[in-house]
Formats: structure tokens, sequence, C-alpha cells
């Protein structure tokens, strides 16, 4: 019987260039919203209440939360990291237009740069793949477009494969001119602003950090990749992964990073972009996240409401089943932009 190992590419197997296997497109319903919500518990207040979503946006249908949406992205962008050890960063993730549930997305994915790391120690050969991801909707319209960097080893462990890209061709900025063209220009700001008080665009200070006290832990990690579409064999076999037990999806970190900034600040409408997402550690499951949230600036909109830049910064603390008891340690280190009314 002929027999064929089914297992996904490894770094040699890349060809700058190429686009990699197409997922399948996910039409997002009430379901994906509720799953979201039964994980991260976020407050998001348009996502959460569709009547108040159609007053303010203007839509009959209700709107997906636009960190659930980008979990879907990365997710349809892993056929090309199933052996990945760890996923390095994100750079030019842009909400460019609101999603909606009922929305069909669909992502391609181009590797646009590798680059194999110096061997160190006698380790195994590996290497960094620069991807870059389109999402668009069932009318074609772009939904995003961003750039990530997983590492991938070798199939030969001594391989030298004379890949040396730099990987500044990936953008390390996001232009003011693209964050104001993804700025809703038709939501009704004024309703929000009557509706609810407290902190909106005006209240906001700069030089604020904002520690919140509420911590959450990693639960079902392995369910998130798998409804995400996620095929990084790490995230739910403990045996693919290089630290002996399971890895963390980054997007179950970055949800949970996003939930908590709700606590500072509840009339934030959407997360608009992320201007860098790096991984500094690794997550695992039981570990329990907390964050660190540093008002950047703000950028007043022609169209009222203003954008206001934030600096987050995840600790894990490792609790006694975790490789580091009692470590508190710094996993995520995270800029955005959200748009407040």
């Amino acid at each position: 019987m002929k027999e064929i190992l089914i297992e996904g590419p490894y770094f040699e197997d890349f060809t700058v260039g190429e686009f990699l296997e197409e997922a399948p497109s996910i039409t997002l319903t009430e379901g994906h919203a509720n799953m979201h919500q039964m994980l991260f518990g976020d407050r998001s207040r348009l996502p959460l209440d569709h009547h108040l979503a159609h007053k303010i946006t203007g839509s009959d249908r209700p709107i997906a939360n636009g960190i659930m949406a980008m979990g879907f992205a990365i997710g349809q962008t892993t056929y090309g990291s199933q052996n990945v050890m760890g996923n390095l960063f994100y750079r030019g993730v842009v909400l460019k237009k609101p999603v909606y549930i009922g929305d069909t997305l669909s992502t391609t994915t181009q590797i646009v740069a590798l680059r194999q790391n110096k061997v160190k120690g006698g380790r195994p050969s590996t290497g960094m793949v620069g991807l870059e991801i389109t999402t668009t909707n069932q009318n074609g319209d772009e939904i995003m477009r961003f750039w990530r960097c997983p590492m991938v080893p070798c199939r030969d462990p001594k391989a030298q494969t004379g890949h040396a890209d730099y990987l500044d061709i990936i953008p390390s900025d996001i232009s003011a001119e693209t964050l104001i063209d993804a700025a809703p220009k038709d939501w009704d700001l004024d309703a929000f602003r009557q509706r609810f008080s407290g902190i909106h665009f005006d209240q906001v200070e700069t030089d604020v950090l904002f520690k919140i006290k509420a911590r959450d832990t990693v639960t079902s990690a392995p369910e998130l990749t798998r409804v995400t579409l996620n095929l990084a064999m790490t995230h739910t076999d403990a045996g693919a992964s290089v630290y002996g037990k399971r890895l963390v999806y980054g997007g179950h970190t970055i949800s949970i990073a996003a939930a908590q900034l709700l606590r500072a600040l509840p009339n934030t409408l959407s997360i608009l972009a992320w201007r860098h997402c790096n991984h500094v550690a690794p997550v695992f499951e039981d570990d329990i996240l907390r964050s660190e949230i540093t008002v950047l600036k703000k950028t007043p909109l022609p169209s009222g409401g203003g954008l206001v830049d934030l600096q987050i910064n995840v600790m894990a603390d490792r609790g006694e089943n975790a490789p580091k008891e009692g470590t508190n340690d710094h996993v995520l280190d995270w800029g955005l932009v959200i748009f407040m009314a």
C-alpha cells in the first residue's frame, strides 16, 4: 500500500514570491461571535448590542468584533506554518473596513522574504519566513493587508539554505493617511457619546499608564486554534512543540489583551490597527495574563472622534504548572491604534 505523509512544509520548501495553499473561506456567524465572547469576555459595546450597532453604524447587520475577524484571517494563513516553532511578530495590521456577521473572509498568503537563522550551539537549522497576507470579503473588498513572520525548522537539521533576505522588506509603520482612511466616516459618533458617559476621545489623556488588576487565565487554547482553522501543530500537540507542552496561539493572547483594554477604555469603538505586535515569550495553557496600557498620542479626525495610539505590555504569571514556577514574564509587546467617538 502506498503511504503519503501529510506534514506541512519546512523552511527549505519555501520560495520567495510563491503563494501558499489557499485556506477555506469563512462566513462569520453568531456562533463564532458567541465562541469569542465565551473565551474572552470581550465587552466591546457595538458587537454585543445589535440595536446600538444599527443606530451607530447604520447597518442592518450586526457588526463583528474586529479582533475576532483578525484571528480568523491569521488562522487562514497557517498552511505554511504547520511546523512553526513560534510566530515572532505581526506588522501593518489595519482593519480597512468594518466586518459584519454574515461576511465571508477569504485570505491569500504570499512569501516575501526568507532568512535562515545562524546556527548556535549545534542546534538544528531554522529560518524566518516573511508572509504578506491579504483578506477580502465576499464583495472583493480588501479588509486587511498585513505581514507576519513565523520561525520554521529545516527538514535537514544541518541545512545551509543560503536564504539571507532582509526582513525590512516588511513595512515597519503605518501611515497617517492609511489610518484616517480606515476610520469609519459615516458612524453617528454624537449618538454614541450621548448614550455613554465616561472617557471618550476628548477626555483621553496622554502619558497615562493603566494597570489592569483583573487577570485572565488562558483556557480552551486548542479549541480556539481549531475554530480559526489554525494548522500549527505546536498549538494542539505537545509532542510537536519545542517546549514539550502546547504553545498557545498568539491570537489567544492578543484577544485577552484586547478584552482587558476595555476595562480601562470601555468606550473604545474598535481596534483599528496594530503598528507592531511582538510575541516576546511563549504563553501556555493555564498561564494567568495581565495587561499594562500606556496612552501614547491622540489624532483627531476631520469627521469627528479620533485615533488613540496605545502600547500594551502583557505579563504572564506562570504558576506552578508552567516551566518557571511563580514567574511573571513579559509575553506580548503590542502597539495599536483604537478608534473613539
